[in-house]
């Protein structure tokens, strides 16, 4: 009978969590709470980041596209984004721009991310509409481009500002403004 008294005691024990185990199981809940927070906190202000990276690194794509081709291409903007353009020879006196609607150079539009664009050339505010189809900084096939600054503000104001220069000699930057 002692036996049987034994193994009932050992079921006893068994029931329930220690202390440290659940001590363990807390501190991992923790980690992935606090690591899903770091991913999704700031999520407005990386979004702007990122979109402003992705533009500097197309508009360098669109810079060397039109150094290799020797076509012109050109890059416009709208209040809500932008889009790259190709010029279009219609006869021997006309000439149109289009916009590409080819992967990766196809619109863009920042409105989802509640981004404020503002352009300048040669130092004055270049005002925007509603349409990205007007050509505001050219490619040429010498690799240079028109020089411009674009800023991005979120439309709170809450964060940084980000601005994209570009220079003559087909240089860009990216920079965080506070």
């Amino acid at each position: 009978m002692t036996t049987g008294t034994a193994s009932s005691g050992r079921r006893q024990r068994r029931r329930g969590f220690t202390l440290l185990e659940l001590l363990v199981v807390l501190l991992i809940f923790g980690l992935l709470v606090g690591f899903a927070v770091l991913a999704v906190g700031g999520g407005a202000s990386r979004q702007m980041e990122q979109e402003a990276r992705r533009l500097v690194e197309l508009a360098g794509l669109a810079r060397d596209e039109s150094l290799l081709t020797g076509q012109a291409r050109a890059l416009g903007f709208s209040r809500n984004g932008y889009a790259f353009l190709e010029q279009v020879f219609l006869d021997d006196a006309r000439v149109t721009w289009i916009e590409l609607d080819r992967a990766p150079l196809g619109p863009r539009s920042v409105e989802r991310l509640g981004v404020e664009l503002r352009l300048r050339q040669e130092g004055r505010v270049v005002p925007l509409d509603d349409r990205a189809d007007r050509p505001q900084v050219l490619f040429n096939g010498a690799g240079e481009l028109t020089p411009f600054e674009l800023e991005m503000r979120p439309a709170g104001g809450a964060s940084d500002i980000l601005r994209v220069t570009g220079a003559r000699d087909g240089r860009l930057l990216l920079e965080t403004l506070r």
